[in-house]
């Protein structure tokens, strides 16, 4: 897929942060509409309105069903019209 493929269409990120035993201290779910692609991100505007995010990207990312409705866990916040999600398990540096 080219980078014009994903601009302008929604995606739906999952982070759950770990501790360094690998326990799950938070998980955050954020979408918005993809802003840029670059070689190694893609940005999106986050829905809220409190700017971009970038995640990792290797060239692709998983579709969604638009017509699904996903519900956030740390919001309750439904949400439709989801065309690629991505998730993302995030542990501390070593040592800490």
């Amino acid at each position: 897929m080219t980078a014009h493929m994903f601009v302008g269409k929604k995606i739906l990120v999952g982070l759950t942060y770990l501790n360094a035993n690998g326990e799950v201290q938070e998980q955050l779910q954020l979408h918005g509409y993809i802003s840029s692609v670059g070689d190694h991100t893609v940005a999106f505007e986050k829905a809220d309105g409190s700017g971009q995010f970038s995640i990792p990207f290797d060239g692709q990312l998983d579709s969604a069903d638009p017509e699904a409705v996903y519900t956030l866990r740390s919001t309750g916040e439904s949400v439709t019209g989801v065309n690629f999600v991505a998730s993302f398990n995030i542990h501390p540096p070593a040592g800490s």
